[in-house]
């Protein structure tokens, strides 16, 4: 290596390990600030139920955060994909400051209806028709579920506080195995244009930009059930990539048989009841050509890691109604009865990225 290229890939080293920090100290700020307004995670007057598990080892919590952002600069410094662009442009304060507002407000609106009977179903009157079931709800006692501009609006920030800045590493942990199919394809022969993928439940976008950032000439198509969150990934994704954008339920895919050469999923699947897991899990290996990959990104489960403990308080605190049942889920032999394959699996700090091969 050229002392020029010792001395780039150094200072973007340095780049990175800067701005992560910056970004980690910003979130926990807030996140101390919303533990504050929305106080003990115990309802007044509750008594708290003994644990299936002993207490968190802080020390491991503390190397499995560490180590998260570890693997993210070698992967960068690896050439696997670029230095992501929320650590290359500079913030925009006012902005920043808007979003924390936001962010507070909610956190108030968060206390009530968590302390509320029926808080966690408070969109289901107004909801519009022809949704599923399961969707009309307010998931993580957020205002709106996840069916207004409101919604959409605040929830990265809700993400990212909740994980004190890290929700984006662990997002590309999935990037790093897309980016690791498209270098095999291309060896094969095949180019950039050629290549397709289809991100599912894309939300507002985070990990579609981060994709359209590294595989510009990649068609790729967004899908969602909420139309406000489908805006919000058009807003954030604007002027990057060659991306479409369909509304449509995961378990009922607008794509052809075997017309996908990629399909990815980020923290779908805990939101969804067990029966139509295995029904959106039909569905990915119906849309993927012959050895295609699917890339699952979703929460650790019991046992992956020391942390059992908040898996098992998480639901209840945050209103995830199927958030226990998919932690026990067996992600291998759900996908392997739907005919995908595992190849290989990554964890980074709370989330798990896992790849699946379609035989």
């Amino acid at each position: 290596m050229s002392v020029a290229a010792m001395m780039k890939r150094r200072a973007e080293d340095l780049q990175y390990r800067a701005a992560s920090a910056a970004k980690v100290s910003w979130y926990t700020a807030f996140y101390v600030m919303g533990r504050h307004i929305v106080g003990p995670l115990t309802k007044p007057g509750e008594v708290p139920k003994p644990s299936r598990f002993g207490g968190v080892d802080m020390g491991a919590m503390r190397k499995s955060f560490t180590k998260l952002f570890d693997n993210e600069r070698r992967d960068i410094a690896a050439g696997l994909y670029k230095m992501p662009r929320e650590f290359t442009q500079a913030p925009n304060p006012a902005a920043s400051l808007r979003r924390a507002k936001d962010y507070l407000d909610e956190a108030g609106k968060v206390t009530r209806r968590a302390n509320t009977p029926g808080g966690g179903v408070e969109v289901r009157e107004s909801a519009p028709d022809g949704l599923p079931g399961y969707y009309k709800q307010n998931f993580h006692f957020q205002s709106d579920g996840w069916l207004s501009e409101r919604s959409a609006q605040v929830y990265d920030t809700q993400v990212e506080v909740l994980f004190t800045g890290s929700a984006g590493a662990m997002r590309r942990r999935a990037l790093a195995f897309i980016a690791e199919e498209v270098a095999r394809l291309k060896a094969a022969g095949r180019t950039e244009e050629d290549i397709s993928l289809a991100d599912v439940a894309c939300g507002t976008g985070p990990l579609l930009a981060d994709i359209a950032d590294n595989f510009p000439a990649m068609p790729i198509t967004a899908v969602d059930l909420s139309e406000p969150y489908l805006e919000a990934a058009k807003r954030a994704v604007a002027g990057r990539g060659r991306v479409s954008y369909l509304a449509a339920p995961a378990e009922k895919l607008p794509f052809a048989d075997g017309s996908l050469d990629m399909l990815t999923t980020v923290y779908l699947f805990h939101e969804l009841p067990p029966k139509v897991r295995r029904e959106v899990a039909a569905e990915i290996a119906r849309v993927l050509k012959p050895g295609g990959l699917y890339v699952h990104l979703d929460s650790v489960q019991y046992g992956d890691t020391s942390m059992d403990l908040l898996l098992e308080s998480f639901p209840k605190a945050f209103h995830e109604p199927y958030y226990d049942s998919y932690a026990k889920e067996r992600l291998e032999k759900l996908f392997g009865e739907a005919g995908l394959e595992l190849e290989g699996t990554k964890i980074g700090f709370l989330s798990k990225a896992s790849a699946f091969r379609k035989g």
